[in-house]
């Protein structure tokens, strides 16, 4: 090209340069249109799918990403649902469903829980209380107390069993409005924290965590007692977002308090009513604030709960030794060592199931409680019941709660029924109270599926290699006829096993006149399971203001005495701090209910309020030039019987195995990931539908569980190997591997516990 061309080429180019420059802007203005509006429908339709985008953005995308609810589980197909027998009648499983144990949870009146709506940018009111989106956090739905008996067969109640159990009637509990299962109406009262009125709130009960249900060809099996699939920590979340919604968008307000005269039947003070959800979205953002800093002062994070899973230790923790001393009105700590009570959630575990378990001897994961009451109490106060713990005044004695404890009470009699041991033996032991849900119920529900079929050959095979490699931890099983007619020396229900009774052990013991079983512990390091678990009540340590004229070890061995060696550390462990307070609160409940002497033993039950002296163990040490005892601290787990264990995948304490099959596996053949939210069953397998490959990405709003996170390995109780010496066996490893038919075998024998 010649320079005449060139220049010329040139000149034609920059002439129509600027038409060129409009035709790119204007490109880009439809691109960037697009895109906003792609992003703005987005945020209105599926607002959860936008957050998950902008987590993967740092910076500003993720503070939008804060702003906006989590994906949740698309909801599954459901045509019908059935509670298995276990027991109790309707009315009973009724009761545990919505009883309050007088907490308050939910941090929002009962009227605006109602009237709040979903975060979600929708022109049309979408409640907040609509069970389909309730579901959709785990929750099970349940009928409105008002027309019970009429739709009661709808949602799977029905009558396969008398009133047994207990000595007391079942009344109908308040659920008015038909909220899920484990939700209760905590009534009004007078606030022991601040002496000030407070209106009706929900508060979360033992059901909400311990029922369970799984799906299977569109329908829903139902269970009290088995581990919950619920997302606690994003139900947290969705309180606070739709309180911001409600602030931020002029139509949703406007929503709401037309919602709440509709609810209340007169209109509101809409001035007033926007005060008081500012005041109540900054008291959850102060609290959320505070959590952040102390976290990041620490250089630690909380650890993913997910569906499934809770870390209700430290939460419990949190609770009573943090959040309980914040000033209601500033949201400040009167004593800044307080802040290092507060820890990060770092040990979640499954919910255990709890059928059986007011008859072991120690409960909780790590062998940690001993009475039944204060492990209950406890609970109440780690899910929000309202306690003073700041210093008395007159009318509000400290450690005064709004704790309903002869309900409470209650809930552990329906579980426990009458001792099995009162009933001559010729008559057969049995537990009376709330049972394991048998495989046999389910499977009459689908008749003719090869894939709930029970090979009685595999059966008596696998009765074998139960006895063989089961019986040391897990004892005999409950209700197997045949297997004690082969080792009746192993019953479940003899007094004394043989190989127990070599080691000084027995398999019952009597305390105050009623029956326990001494369930197997193992040390931590044996067993070789994730240990996060354990690390909460041996390491934690709170700080406790001289206010509460408060000392553990002293508190306990007097009142109890639990003799418990001397701590001489400066702060007194989580563990003993938290029974001293659950003991003080239930006395001062007595006190205030005027309590006779009978009610209150009825109450308390024949167990002290001690810690596990074989974790809790004294030790000498020099000190000074002095030999001294001093407290040694060995954490141990405890095994529990199998039966039932069909319905409580995932599997490990801390929820780390999919399925039976899997535990049954060597440790380093189980799954390094899988989905956790969904409850379709897998009953040849015996559990989570798992992933085909571990790179395989999860449904939208499910939980992906890694077993390399800190929390949640899946090593330990492993078959591997070919020692068949169980004294010689390395850490975590409690048998020789199981052939595939051995698996095969042992899995369905298990299934019929």
């Amino acid at each position: 090209m010649g320079a005449r061309s060139f220049s010329s080429w040139v000149g034609g180019r920059l002439r129509r340069w600027p038409h060129i420059v409009g035709l790119l802007f204007a490109i880009v203005f439809v691109i960037v249109f697009v895109a906003a509006a792609s992003v703005g429908i987005t945020a209105y339709f599926a607002p959860e799918k936008l957050r998950d985008v902008a987590l993967k953005i740092k910076n500003g995308a993720n503070l939008v990403a804060q702003l906006l609810p989590a994906t949740l589980p698309t909801p599954s197909k459901i045509d019908s649902a059935y509670w298995l027998p276990q027991n109790w009648s309707s009315r009973q499983r009724y009761w545990f469903h919505h009883t309050s144990q007088g907490t308050a949870t939910i941090p929002v009146p009962y009227r605006w829980f109602l009237a709040l709506e979903r975060p979600e940018l929708s022109i049309h009111y979408t409640s907040l209380t609509d069970s389909e989106y309730l579901r959709r956090l785990g929750f099970i739905p349940s009928p409105s107390s008002k027309d019970f008996v009429a739709n009661a067969p709808a949602y799977g109640y029905h009558e396969d069993a008398k009133e047994t159990g207990s000595t007391w009637t079942a009344s109908p509990p308040d659920n008015p409005t038909g909220l899920p299962v484990g939700f209760a109406i905590l009534k009004g009262g007078v606030d022991p924290t601040t002496g000030a009125l407070f209106e009706d709130q929900i508060g979360l009960t033992c059901a909400a965590c311990h029922t369970g249900h799984l799906e299977y060809k569109n329908v829903s099996i139902r269970y009290d007692g088995g581990p919950a699939m619920v997302n606690l920590g994003e139900v947290e979340r969705v309180i606070g977002l739709s309180i911001g919604y409600t602030l931020i968008l002029p139509w949703r307000f406007e929503r709401f308090a037309d919602r709440l005269e509709s609810i209340e039947g007169r209109s509101v003070d809409r001035k007033k009513l926007r005060r008081d959800l500012e005041l109540a979205l900054q008291k959850i953002k102060k609290q959320k604030a505070a959590s952040d800093s102390l976290l990041t002062g620490q250089g630690v994070a909380n650890l993913d709960e997910g569906f499934g899973r809770l870390d209700a230790l430290n939460r419990i923790g949190n609770q009573v030794f943090y959040t309980n001393f914040l000033d209601p009105v500033t949201g400040e700590l009167p004593d800044p060592l307080l802040k290092g009570n507060f820890a990060r959630n770092d040990a979640p575990v499954s919910f255990p199931p709890i059928w059986d378990t007011p008859y072991f001897l120690w409960a909780q994961y790590d062998a940690s409680v001993l009475n039944e009451l204060v492990r209950n109490s406890g609970e109440a106060l780690g899910v929000s019941a309202k306690i003073n713990m700041k210093a008395p005044a007159p009318g509000r004695p400290l450690f005064e709660s709004s704790i309903h404890l002869s309900d409470i009470a209650r809930f552990e009699e329906l579980l426990r029924g009458t001792d099995p041991f009162s009933l001559p033996e010729a008559s057969g032991r049995k537990f009376s109270g709330l049972v394991a849900p048998r495989w046999k119920d389910a499977q009459d529900r689908f008749q003719g599926d090869p894939a709930w079929a029970i090979d009685e050959k595999l059966v008596e095979k696998g009765r074998d290699l139960y006895r063989s490699h089961c019986f040391e931890c897990h004892r005999g099983p409950v209700n197997d006829p045949a297997f004690d007619a082969k080792w009746p020396e192993d019953s479940f229900w003899k007094p004394e096993n043989p190989d127990r009774s070599a080691k000084g052990e027995k398999n019952w013991v009597e305390i105050g006149g009623r029956h326990y079983f001494n369930v197997v512990q193992l040390l931590v390091n044996v067993i070789g399971t994730d240990r996060q678990q354990s690390n909460v009540l041996t390491t934690r340590r709170v700080h406790l203001p001289g206010s509460l004229g408060l000392n553990p070890i002293e508190d306990l061995n007097k009142a109890w005495g639990c003799g418990l060696p001397a701590d001489r550390a400066a702060d007194p462990l989580f563990v003993l701090a938290l029974m001293d307070v659950v003991g003080k609160t239930i006395d001062q409940w007595n006190v205030a209910n005027d309590s006779s002497e009978k009610a209150k033993q009825q109450m308390w039950g024949p167990r002290k309020n001690c810690q596990n002296p074989r974790v809790y163990v004294g030790a000498r040490a020099s000190r000074n030039g002095k030999d001294e005892e001093v407290l040694a601290l060995e954490p141990q787990y405890r095994a529990r019987p199998l039966d039932g264990v069909w319905t409580t995948a995932p599997y490990l304490h801390n929820g780390s195995v999919p399925t039976l099959k899997d535990v049954l596996l060597p440790q380093g053949r189980r799954p390094s990931s899988f989905c956790v939210g969904s409850r379709k069953f897998d009953p040849l397998n015996v559990g989570l539908v798992t992933k085909v490959r571990a790179s395989e990405a999860c449904a939208a709003g499910l939980t992906d569980f890694n077993v390399s996170l800190l929390g949640n390995s899946n090593r330990g109780h492993s078959f591997e190997g070919t020692e068949t010496d169980i004294t010689k066996l390395p850490t975590g490893v409690i048998g020789p591997e199981l052939t595939d038919a051995e698996r095969r075998a042992l899995l369905e024998y298990l299934k019929t516990l």
